[in-house]
């Protein structure tokens, strides 16, 4: 059974090449920050998950402890993503993916002209090993650069940037790039009316009544 989703990327986007990044980057994007839907928000859903796409056998449990390390993992690695896109990455995500990924052991073995870095444990802990391996890797050969979240805040959608310069922002230009230039235009139309010089109207002439009146 493959372990790649194959979820239809945003605007017909290509996903990672390579099944690993490709992997990586389902990881990721299990949690749809857009509709609020997390597809590990618990640890059963965590266990499902991985029985369904072959990383684990169906009799395998998943308790808290590591169903928090897979989720810090995950963030964590949104976070880089984030960075990837020319913003400030959320620090306590990536402190926490360091933390977790203390947990994790890798090995590194060498043939041929190349090294390879793999999961050292069996069961979520491999399925989490290969993922940091897969990080590590793309960090060295530099193609992880191209790992971007949306900029849009309400998506964070991890995509891979494809184009030339690597000027990707959003995972789909004709979705959340318009609706982010439309928050922008908003924004300013707000800023630059509250910069207008207040109407201030002259007050009314009273005329004086003559005395004796």
């Amino acid at each position: 059974m493959s372990d790649l989703q194959d979820w239809p990327e945003p605007g017909g986007r290509a996903p990672a090449p390579g099944e690993e990044l490709h992997r990586l980057q389902d990881f990721v994007n299990t949690n749809d920050v857009e509709s609020a839907a997390d597809a590990l928000g618990t640890p059963e859903k965590l266990r499902r998950w991985l029985v369904a796409i072959g990383a684990i056998p169906r009799e395998a449990t998943v308790d808290r402890e590591v169903h928090a390390r897979a989720i810090a993992i995950r963030e964590g690695l949104r976070a880089l993503g984030e960075a990837n896109n020319g913003e400030e990455p959320d620090r306590r995500w990536v402190e926490a993916m360091n933390r977790a990924a203390a947990g994790v052991p890798l090995v590194a073995s060498i043939g041929g002209p190349g090294w390879h870095l793999a999961g050292v444990e069996r069961g979520v802990d491999g399925y989490l090993g290969g993922i940091l391996a897969t990080l590590l890797s793309s960090m060295a050969d530099g193609s992880w650069s191209r790992v971007k979240a949306c900029r849009n805040d309400t998506c964070r959608w991890l995509f891979y940037d494809a184009s030339r310069n690597r000027s990707g922002t959003w995972c789909t230009m004709a979705i959340c790039g318009s609706r982010m230039k439309a928050r922008a235009y908003r924004a300013r139309r707000r800023e630059t009316a509250g910069r207008r010089a207040p109407d201030i109207r002259p007050a009314p002439t009273v005329e004086p009544l003559a005395y004796g009146q």
